[in-house]
């Protein structure tokens, strides 16, 4: 009869563990709990992180027992954990973490290092095993804000898988709703490695994407950060392989928000790229962070932990910032189109202004109206992008470092970029909407159409460049220029023609060729704002003054083909004709 009782008791006893009776049997390494880290009995190998007892002969002793167990688990036999820890945070969160509860909580009792691993209910000792040491990569102490969240509500949104598929993918939620230790790890089973309930050995983020489903990451063929690429064998294979790990860490992220990995822990967001990835004259796809390190650039190192996903846009004076994820989602960005605006890109799609390409695909943006592009937000257009802060009440605040005495002055002045290629502006470069006329200025090849819009990184360079406002040749706005050259503007404009000697063309030869007058002192390279006394005769091609040589009355008149000037230019302040 006691024999007949034993048989039947032990399957209870394992299904209270959640071990089946073909695990119990299995030989394959690591699916037996002997075969494991956790064996932390004299029979146990050990690792790295703890050493095997060598005064204890039973194996479940450390986390069960038979009879007189704790309610704080199955058969649990350890010291109650009664510690307090520093939650996960991020703005974005779908849901709150709670303090650990339930499974969490038991497996804390080991992995928090403040209960020793022999010491078992009402301080019996079982063995003189102590604490996890501080330091190693099982001891995570009480802060578990850099760790991935734990006694959460699994989420229900579209960027979670739906959470009646997780049971079948082997992932468990404690009481069928909170995301706990045991979602991920199967304290019994150590198959995978690190307890991992998933295979990760050929495809390391094949756990994460069981329940994240990021937009665009599955679904876009090219999402470089999920496929490698194709371009570059010597990056696409590690890449692929890592996926979500390229950037992220479950434990111990040096930025606990997004759990990233960066340098260390007092780098801003952009080192998770450049110090890893984009940077070196050898990486493939550019040498990134040399452009972050030039004079003149948009400077990512300066805001680490301003950005949010959520933000206020456009981005109001008091969160002003820029950072990698400003411009390009890395769940979504690809290599399609690029380099934009190129009829023979990489990646097939060509972009044609002013429509994004893969590196900027999925981003926010804000509309020409300077308001944030409803629903998922994404920007369709680049310009819409650049407004994300070059927009709105507060753009004034990237203004260049240089005093206010070395920027141009204009007549009509605003650094909204809204406003200055909005919808009703009277004179512009066609950045939000089609050029107008036949462009006789500009070079045959894009004369009558053939380039209805143009990019603004035609013109800037967004990561960084060696010229002022970032631009990508030199474009002097400063009187008298040091030659007669203007290689920005003449890549597009015609030399030829505008040094010509019919009409108004001889005022390009007095003013730029014989006087050495920069283009900006007379046009404004964006557009004429639409502002108070704007008109279409004073503010057409592209007329908008600069006062520091113009003089602070300066007009111009295209119905009477004049302009009247005065200060530097024109000391007598008369009014001249062409």
């Amino acid at each position: 009869m006691r024999h007949r009782r034993a048989i039947f008791i032990v399957p209870i006893i394992l299904a209270a563990l959640g071990l089946a009776a073909g695990e119990l049997r299995a030989s394959t390494q690591g699916v037996h709990i002997v075969n494991t880290p956790h064996n932390l009995s004299k029979s146990g190998t050990g690792t790295p992180n703890v050493t095997a007892a060598s005064d204890e002969d039973r194996v479940c002793v450390f986390c069960h027992t038979p009879h007189n167990s704790s309610l704080e688990g199955p058969l649990w036999s350890r010291k109650s954990n009664i510690s307090m820890y520093t939650l996960y945070k991020s703005p974005t969160i779908k849901s709150l973490p709670e303090q650990p509860q339930g499974v969490s909580r038991l497996c804390l009792s080991c992995h928090d290092g403040t209960v020793a691993l022999g010491l078992l209910l009402h301080n019996f000792e079982a063995s003189s095993l102590g604490a996890i040491p501080a330091g190693r990569n099982t001891n995570f102490g009480t802060d578990l804000s850099k760790s991935h969240p734990i006694s959460i509500i699994y989420p229900t949104d579209q960027e979670f898988s739906d959470k009646s598929t997780l049971e079948y993918k082997g992932i468990k939620l404690g009481f069928d709703a909170y995301v706990e230790c045991t979602s991920c790890h199967d304290p019994h089973n150590n198959q995978y490695g690190n307890f991992l309930v998933e295979d990760t050995s050929t495809r390391h983020d094949a756990l994460c994407v069981q329940c994240h489903t990021k937009s665009g990451w599955a679904t876009n063929e090219d999402a470089t950060h999920r496929t490698g690429g194709q371009r570059f064998s010597e990056v696409s294979g590690v890449v692929s392989s890592d996926g979500c790990v390229n950037c992220h860490k479950p434990h111990f992220a040096q930025r606990g928000v997004h759990l990233l990995k960066q340098a260390d822990s007092s780098s801003g967001e952009e080192s998770n790229c450049i110090s890893t990835c984009h940077k070196g004259a050898s990486y493939p796809g550019g040498d990134v962070a040399s452009s972050f390190a030039l004079d003149y650039r948009h400077p990512i190192q300066l805001y680490p932990g301003v950005h949010e996903a959520n933000e206020t846009l456009p981005v109001p004076e008091g969160k002003k910032h820029v950072q990698c994820v400003d411009c390009h989602n890395p769940h979504q960005a690809g290599f399609q189109g690029s380099p934009l605006g190129s009829t023979s890109p990489a990646v097939s799609p060509p972009s044609k202004a002013p429509e994004v390409n893969g590196p900027l695909r999925g981003v926010r943006g804000v509309t020409t109206f300077g308001e944030a592009i409803p629903g998922e937000g994404y920007a369709s257009s680049e310009f819409q992008i650049c407004f994300k802060c070059h927009s709105g009440g507060s753009a004034s605040y990237f203004k260049s470092n240089r005093s206010s005495t070395q920027r141009p002055v204009r007549v009509f002045s605003s650094y909204d970029e809204s406003v200055r290629f909005g919808a009703s502006s009277v004179s512009f470069h066609p950045v939000t909407k089609l050029t107008t006329g036949t462009g006789r200025s500009l070079k045959s090849d894009y004369q009558n159409g053939k380039m209805q819009m143009v990019y603004c990184s035609d013109c800037h360079a967004p990561h960084g460049s060696v010229e002022p406002y970032i631009l990508r040749e030199n474009n002097s706005d400063t009187f008298p220029v040091g030659a007669a050259t203007f290689p920005l503007c003449f890549r597009c404009h015609d030399d030829t023609y505008l040094y010509g000697t019919a009409g108004s063309r001889t005022l390009h030869v007095s003013h730029v060729r014989n006087h050495l007058t920069p283009c900006a002192s007379c046009h404004d390279p964006h557009g004429i704002p639409t502002l108070t006394g704007v008109t279409q005769n004073n503010a057409a091609h592209l007329m908008n003054f600069d006062t520091r040589y113009a003089g602070a009355g300066a007009s111009y008149d295209a119905a009477g083909r004049s302009c009247t000037v005065a200060g530097t230019c024109h000391a007598a302040g008369d009014k001249r004709y062409y």
